[in-house]
């Protein structure tokens, strides 16, 4: 009797198994994988909310999207703004279709809202010559929550809504007050320093100088330097020495001006402050530096016998100049 009943067990057992194995089997893949992504899991009252809808697909697969249309896509609580599509390369045997929408909404009072599902239509494209398209098929995309800020409170508006009061931190105060100070006392140095600067600066102010003084000493100085040869160094730099006194004198005479105990750029900036003409007052940096180049340069002197004759006719212009300039 045992061996009659296993004997009927047998096929139920057997089919059993077989059901068990074809569950177990890999179903075969779907031709259109659909997926949704927001690019914000909350939005204010009138936010723009990119929303990606990307279709991965296999290659005998076409999607209609003619009716993807912000003017007649319907998304409430969600107006549509823009849409863009994009086609392009998955896998080697996978295409990417990827759909963008920007959307926004103006509903208020709720908490979150849903973006309501959005069918996608598509046929497959028989391969052969004479590439027959299959009826069109639909696939929906997944609805999606997003959530919804808002500035106004549940319940009733109180003045503080419950928040501590925090203590005051005097150390804070004190050293937010410090800097401050300091931040103060920079900016304070830095403006009196450009005030000495300016109250310090030189200036020269024409002064009373007699014409027959002035050619005097005009013609005496250049005729005591033409006099000066430029056979060795002691009568180079005697040269360059007399030219300088010659200049920084006659300015001196002229101008309220200490012009023996300024540099040439110094002297330059006082004669252009006074109204002298710019060429001039270069001309005269310029003779002044040469001077001073010759003196204390390590070959000065041995270049300067060289440049005598350029140096004299150049003190000349300039002193024909200063006669000119500085006797209006």
């Amino acid at each position: 009797m045992k061996k009659n009943a296993l004997l009927m067990l047998a096929p139920l057992l057997l089919c059993a198994l077989g059901a068990h194995a074809a569950s177990k089997k890999i179903a075969p893949e779907a031709k259109v994988s659909v997926s949704a992504r927001v690019g914000k899991t909350a939005v204010w009252v009138g936010d723009m909310l990119p929303y990606t809808i990307r279709a991965i697909h296999d290659r005998d697969v076409e999607f209609a999207l003619d009716h993807l249309k912000k003017e007649s896509l319907a998304l409430a609580p969600f107006v549509v703004r823009e849409i863009s599509v994009e086609h392009g390369e998955w896998s080697p045997d996978k295409k990417l279709l990827e759909i963008t929408l920007q959307l926004t909404t103006y509903e208020i009072g709720k908490s979150d809202l849903t973006i309501p599902p959005i069918p996608l239509y598509y046929f497959i494209r028989e391969a052969g010559l004479g590439r027959k398209e299959s009826q069109a098929e639909t696939i929906q995309v997944p609805a999606t929550r997003v959530g919804l800020r808002s500035t106004l409170t549940g319940g009733p508006l109180r003045p503080r809504d419950f928040k501590p009061i925090h203590p005051v931190d005097f150390t804070q105060i004190a050293a937010f007050l410090f800097l401050g100070l300091v931040g103060l006392s920079v900016v304070g140095i830095r403006g009196a320093k450009w005030a000495w600067k300016s109250a310090h600066r030189p200036k020269a102010k024409r002064r009373h100088f007699p014409r027959h003084a002035r050619e005097r000493l005009a013609h005496e100085g250049l005729a005591k330097i033409r006099a000066i040869g430029c056979g060795s160094d002691e009568e180079s730099a005697r040269f360059y020495h007399e030219v300088s006194s010659l200049v920084r004198g006659y300015l001196q005479h002229s101008l309220d001006l200490e012009a023996s105990c300024l540099t040439p750029g110094e002297i330059e900036r006082a004669l252009q402050h006074a109204g002298t003409n710019g060429t001039l007052a270069h001309e005269i940096r310029d003779l002044l530096e040469r001077c001073e180049a010759m003196k204390y340069s390590r070959d000065g002197l041995s270049g300067a016998r060289e440049r005598h004759g350029e140096a004299l006719e150049t003190l000349e212009k300039v002193v024909a100049a200063m006669r000119r300039e500085l006797a209006r």
